[in-house]
């Protein structure tokens, strides 16, 4: 039971620190999360820290399958802070169109 138990908690030991070492090494804002956000701004939606995260995602890919996951999880972000699906979508099209 002890190993069980054991390894529990080295399970989650190891997903604790990949979860730090992601937000550590996250990207900083930049010129391509700066098209989203000002877009945002033009549709009169606020630049809140969640939604430049969002854009910051989009805009920060290494091939082409992650610039498809990467906009989807922009949108999605997005839309979870209340701006309208065809505005989350340009949005995020911005953010990725300056790479």
């Amino acid at each position: 039971m002890n190993r069980k138990i054991a390894s529990a908690v080295a399970s989650v030991g190891v997903f604790v620190a990949a979860s730090v070492v992601s937000v550590v090494t996250a990207a900083p804002a930049s010129a391509v999360t700066s098209q989203c956000v000002r877009y945002l701004q033009s549709q009169s939606y606020s630049p809140t820290n969640e939604r430049v995260n969002d854009c910051s995602i989009a805009g920060h890919y290494t091939s082409m399958m992650d610039k498809g996951i990467n906009a989807q999880a922009c949108r999605f972000g997005l839309e979870a802070t209340g701006v309208r699906s065809s505005v989350a979508i340009t949005a995020c099209t911005y953010a990725q169109s300056s790479q």
